[in-house]
């Protein structure tokens, strides 16, 4: 009667010691939109969610208004949606496609995808209409899931890689005044 305890003992052993298989070591994306916001979205491997809102086209300066600009949010993906979109980022594979999907017009909006895993790096960034329709997928998933996220502030500062190709950078600090001689 002892075996069949040990062959089950084993096998769960066996089972828990199987590593889970990472899609990406690092994830960020981020939407920039003419008339809307800007922001970006970083996945974790868990279930948690960092988002920072760079603009908000709506955004009022009160102290009820969320989210907030400049501010730093993270929530909880559940577990089914978490593994879909982990899923389909694995089917896609960002790694085969162009760095660049542009067309040269004004407004409307584009976004940027990084992703890192072992030792590859990949930006996408999107500005078309003729972008491929799985890249799309992915900002479109993103965004709805971004919807239904309960957020709450944080004050952890995150980099985000594909904010880079997407939003403008800052500008210089202005030159020192000079001083006055009398």
């Amino acid at each position: 009667m002892k075996c069949p305890s040990i062959i089950i003992f084993i096998s769960l052993f066996f089972l828990s010691c199987t590593e889970k298989k990472k899609v990406f070591d690092s994830f960020d994306y981020t939407f920039s939109g003419s008339f809307s916001e800007d922001y970006s979205v970083k996945l974790t491997q868990s279930d948690t969610v960092y988002i920072v809102y760079h603009w908000i086209g709506r955004s009022f300066n009160d102290s009820i208004s969320r989210p907030k600009e400049n501010t730093n949010y993270y929530g909880v993906l559940n577990s089914e949606e978490r593994i879909k979109l982990f899923n389909y980022i694995e089917k896609v594979n960002l790694f085969r496609y162009k760095s660049e999907y542009f067309e040269n017009y004004f407004d409307g909006s584009c976004y940027g995808i990084n992703i890192k895993k072992d030792s590859k790096s990949k930006t996408v960034f999107i500005h078309s209409h003729k972008a491929p329709k799985e890249i799309d997928s992915i900002s479109i998933w993103i965004n709805n899931i971004k919807q239904k996220l309960t957020l709450k502030e944080t004050k952890k500062e995150l980099f985000y890689e594909s904010a880079k190709v997407t939003l403008p950078p800052l500008p210089p600090p202005p030159p020192p005044l000079p001083l006055n001689k009398q």
